[in-house]
């Protein structure tokens, strides 16, 4: 499987086997970011998956194509693909129309778990349902946005069994300034990563010989370009 990033939550998901692709999270490029998904990026989609309803996560109007659109809790199969959702635990006082949705997407023998805008822990019923996972995609921002803390987000991909930890949801080259947070530095720092020393790679590509044997952290550079 090759993983690519393309912005805030989205990632697209491709099968080494089958050359089909999964979009998480797509976003409007009249969201207000500033970018939007590299178009080059968007080829073979077969399905998207919707954490939540925001335009910075749920626009799939805009790519071309067919694709299934996935944004409820529930077990999943196409193509070859199977997808696993359970909905998040909400902080108190909101809505449930604001729900966010975990997913685990299996694709080429590789589970990748995309937490969405995540702000409590899963419980050990969820970790059931969507573990394990080989590679985790997680917020980045931490409690000062809202999100699962640093902490907590370490020990969920613990808790998934995962190999990859790879942030999210933090600024891209040339988005808007009121993208939080500004880059994923105090999220590493808290899971001991020290400040330079990973590189950030356009593409991620992961197979069952190639995991590593205990959690590591890894960068992706964003696919996007100018809105």
């Amino acid at each position: 499987m090759d993983i690519y990033w393309l912005g805030h939550a989205s990632f697209r998901l491709r099968s080494a086997t089958t050359g089909l692709s999964i979009i998480t999270d797509p976003y409007a490029a009249t969201a207000g970011s500033g970018i939007q998904i590299d178009s080059r990026q968007i080829i073979d989609v077969v399905a998207v998956t919707v954490s939540h309803d925001d335009a910075m996560h749920n626009n799939p109007a805009d790519l071309d194509g067919d694709a299934r659109v996935f944004n409820t809790p529930g077990e999943y199969e196409l193509q070859g693909v199977t997808i696993r959702a359970v909905m998040t635990g909400l902080p108190e006082g909101v809505a449930r129309s604001q729900r966010n949705v975990a997913y685990t997407i299996a694709i080429d023998g590789i589970s990748v778990c995309h937490l969405g805008n995540i702000a409590r822990p899963l419980t050990a019923q969820q970790i059931d349902l969507v573990g394990p996972a080989d590679v985790v995609l997680a917020p980045a921002g931490g409690e000062e946005c809202n999100l699962l803390s640093h902490r907590a987000v370490n020990q969920t991909a613990q808790q998934l069994d995962a190999r990859w930890l790879i942030p999210m949801h933090y600024r891209a080259p040339g988005e808007s300034s009121e993208i939080q947070p500004a880059d994923p530095s105090a999220f590493l720092r808290e899971l001991g990563v020290a400040d330079g020393s990973l590189q950030p790679q356009g593409r991620m590509q992961v197979t069952r010989n190639n995991l590593p044997p205990s959690l590591q952290i890894g960068l992706l550079t964003p696919q996007t370009r100018a809105a």
